[in-house]
């Protein structure tokens, strides 16, 4: 077996789990487990030496109660004769003592028969080969307690009772006859008892040398030796013998100790080669440490290194350029002493907490040079600590950032300047807007009034002449009355558009569904006649302005229902996909279509891509369409053929709802 690799992949077996480790931890003969091994041996014979002793001396104290149990039953058949005696002189006038006896007398032999207690001592039974004694007793007890009853009764009729006396004085006798038999086997007993005791603690006590004599060996062997060798190859690998080693090996701790010298012994070896060959890259250490020396020395930022408490120990001479302050002004000084008394203390609490806390800090603080003058430090501070954690040293680097300070005062200043420009353009384009909405009120009501009266008079020239000869004149009338109704129509779509244009977009969740379903049967109502097949995807809902949402898809199934008025039947669908995670809505049909490369001028204000005579229209709906789309952040677009129809596509962005997130 190899020790050396067994040591190693027991000291190595986390990666396998913790059973692992404690099962080798387990099943490694350790010292501690040698110990207790010997020590659970030495317990164990001590226990059976304690055992064997104990055992011995309870039959021995058994022994003793069973003779003084034995010497009990002469005593009382003595002394119940000598007080049958006394009461036959009448020197005793009552019987109850002797009665007493004789009970005292029946529980020692009960006692002595099946165990018990008796004159207050707990015994055992006899042992089997006094049964024919113990039982001769009982008879003689039985007979002893007859002829004691007939005697004294017949003392208290006055007859004469010597025979019975005579009787008991027999069975007495031979009680003491029995019991001095009983106490001379029982005496013989305990003397064996003894005897055999001796014999068991001479073999224990050689049992006991010969374990102590084993123990002193294995140690001598396993311990002593060992750590012996351990010790010399120590002295001598201290000694300068570097090729020394133990060589011990085994697996409990001095193999461990002896596997570590060595181990180490190895190490140390391989580490003074190292050293050696490592002298160069020290040298060269040195010489980059050198380097970083000159760099603090001559870098083009100040740099302040302070104690624990703040006591600054180093400066680097951009620090005397900048600040005016030689190293020997400021050393043992703090870094107060730059000071301005411009910045909050709040933000020195602050930056020394950070620091405090062992964290890094970074800011711009407004101190003063030497002469008083401000200067604007752009300034990093970080802590040093030692190997138990501790913060030893404050290390700050400041660069010098006056002149981009005023820099962004300059810029400052001219963003003031460029905001109040601005806001003059702000208040001029505000007072475009009133001019505007005057001039939409100038529409609205100037230029009305003027094409109603036209209208008017151009209808009343037709009544009045009716029935002329010359029909030019009434189709010239026509013309203007149709003239003034489109241009009165086409300043209604402006004054719309211009609203929308300042129109304020009020959010709120619109169910589209309903809204385009809602259209359609409006246009039902218009043209009854028309045969039209709509289909409306179900459950389409957005975020936005329901009032301009409306206009747009007023706007969109105008133009679809418009557009195929000459299909039959004619087909208009409204639904919803996915273009990249973006939700687009369309409006589709299957009427005049258009060609592509007129689909830029869709969307512009009065641009048209059918004549009037084909298609009624101002040319104002898709452009209202594309500036609602655009209020919503989204984007509108078209696609079509001529004579296959046209879709018309939109997004809607993604506006929240006042008071929540969106929940479209």
């Amino acid at each position: 077996m190899n020790l050396d690799r067994y040591m190693e992949d027991c000291s190595q077996l986390h990666a396998s789990g913790a059973g692992r480790v404690w099962l080798c931890r387990l099943l490694r003969p350790t010292l501690g487990k040698k110990f207790f091994l010997v020590f659970a041996l030495l317990a164990a014979t001590g226990t059976a030496n304690w055992l064997a002793v104990e055992a011995t001396l309870s039959k021995l104290q058994g022994m003793a109660a069973l003779v003084n149990v034995t010497g009990s039953l002469r005593w009382l058949s003595q002394s119940i004769q000598l007080d049958a005696m006394r009461v036959e002189r009448n020197l005793l006038r009552e019987r109850a003592a002797v009665d007493a006896k004789l009970a005292r007398l029946e529980a020692a032999i009960t006692a002595l028969e099946d165990g018990g207690v008796a004159q207050g001592i707990a015994v055992g039974g006899l042992p089997a080969s006094l049964g024919m004694d113990i039982a001769a007793v009982r008879l003689a007890n039985d007979k002893l307690r007859r002829h004691a009853w007939l005697a004294l009764t017949g003392l208290n009729e006055g007859r004469d009772v010597r025979k019975y006396l005579d009787a008991m004085y027999l069975e007495g006798s031979n009680i003491l006859g029995i019991a001095d038999g009983i106490a001379a086997a029982l005496t013989h007993e305990a003397l064996a008892a003894e005897a055999r005791f001796k014999d068991i603690l001479l073999r224990l006590g050689l049992l006991d040398l010969t374990l102590l004599v084993v123990v002193l060996l294995v140690l001598r062997l396993r311990v002593v030796i060992p750590l012996r060798q351990l010790a010399a190859a120590s002295r001598g690998f201290a000694e300068g013998q570097r090729g020394l080693r133990s060589g011990f090996r085994s697996l409990d701790e001095i193999g461990q100790v002896a596997y570590a010298f060595d181990s180490m012994a190895d190490t140390i070896e391989r580490d003074m080669l190292q050293l050696a060959a490592g002298r160069a890259a020290l040298e060269q250490k040195q010489q980059e440490l050198r380097k970083f020396s000159l760099a603090i020395e001559h870098g083009p930022v100040s740099v302040v290194i302070t104690d624990a408490q703040g006591v600054i120990e180093y400066v680097n001479p951009k620090f005397s350029e900048i600040s005016g302050y030689a190293p020997e002004d400021v050393l043992g000084r703090k870094p107060s002493i730059l000071k301005s008394g411009l910045m909050s203390e709040e933000v020195y609490a602050g930056m020394w907490r950070q620091l405090c806390a062992g964290r890094e800090w970074h800011g711009e603080l407004l101190n003063r040079n030497k002469n008083g003058e401000l200067l604007w430090e752009d300034t990093s501070i970080a802590p040093l600590k030692d190997e138990a954690g501790r913060i030893t040293h404050f290390v700050a680097v400041k660069e010098d950032i006056t002149g981009r300070k005023q820099s962004e005062a300059e810029i400052a200043d001219y963003n003031a300047e460029l905001e109040r420009r601005v806001a003059a353009r702000t208040r001029a384009l505000a007072e475009s807007n009133r001019e505007l909405e005057s001039f939409s009120y100038s529409i609205s009501h100037d230029l009305r009034a003027p094409l109603r009266a036209l209208n008017g008079f151009a209808g009343l020239m037709a009544e009045n002449c009716q029935g002329c000869a010359k029909s030019e004149s009434l189709e010239y009338m026509a013309r203007i009355q149709r003239a003034s109704v489109r241009m009165g129509a086409l300043m209604d779509d402006i004054l719309d558009l211009s609203r929308v244009v300042r129109s304020e977009i009020k959010v709120e969740q619109v169910d589209l569904s309903a809204m385009v379903r809602s259209v359609l049967d409006d246009l039902r109502v218009a043209w009854p006649t028309r045969n039209v097949l709509a289909e409306v995807e179900e459950g389409l809902q957005a975020n936005g302005d329901a009032t301009l949402l409306q206009a747009v898809m007023e706007n969109l199934l105008g133009n679809a229902w418009k557009f195929t008025a000459q299909c039959d039947p004619a087909r208009i669908d409204f639904g919803c996909r996915e273009d990249n995670g973006e939700r687009v809505f369309f409006v589709r049909d299957n009427g005049a279509g258009f060609d592509m490369k007129y689909a830029g001028k869709l969307f512009g204000a009065f641009q048209r891509l059918h004549g009037p005579q084909e298609f009624e229209g101002n040319g104002i709906g898709l452009a209202m369409v594309r500036r609602i789309v655009g209020l919503h952040g989204g984007r509108v677009w078209a696609e079509g053929k001529p004579g296959e129809g046209a879709i018309f596509f939109f997004t809607l962005g993604n506006l929240k709802l006042r008071g929540g997130a969106d929940r479209a």
